[in-house]
């Protein structure tokens, strides 16, 4: 399997675990999307670092990725009960899979910001969560 279709794996799985929480109507990776069923979810790569580890020619990859939830067009009455619920079901969804379907060795939080989300010019409340995934590839 060529690097390409190894990383693609990993966010391949981050979406069919986000998918299965019923809290998220929609999961959007890479393809064209419209602010239409909220909640939704937008999976975005961020920087991936790629280090040489000891033994052989393997290669230890720390990959970054951002889950941007949108989540409501309105100001929310318990920010707890109304944001921070759905945030939570990201990660919980993704560390119940810890190995993404055995794509990482292991996925981890490394933020979590509810707040406000300006979109589109239009103001929308939600969230955004980061990950890191750590995943060893051999070329």
């Amino acid at each position: 399997m060529g690097y390409y279709a190894t990383f693609k794996a990993v966010f391949d799985r981050v979406k069919v675990d986000l998918e299965a929480k019923k809290s998220i109507k929609q999961v959007i990776l890479g393809e064209q999307f419209k602010l239409a069923n909220l909640p939704l979810a937008i999976i975005n790569p961020t920087t991936t670092t790629i280090t040489k580890v000891i033994l052989g020619s393997t290669l230890g990859n720390t990959i970054g990725f951002d889950v941007l939830i949108v989540i409501r067009e309105t100001e929310p009455k318990d920010w707890f009960k109304d944001i921070v619920s759905v945030m939570g079901d990201v990660v919980d969804a993704l560390l119940a899979d810890r190995n993404l379907g055995g794509a990482v060795k292991t996925v981890t939080p490394t933020a979590f910001e509810p707040g406000e989300i300006h979109m589109m010019k239009k103001l929308y409340y939600g969230g955004l969560v980061r990950f890191e995934a750590l995943l060893h590839y051999k070329p």
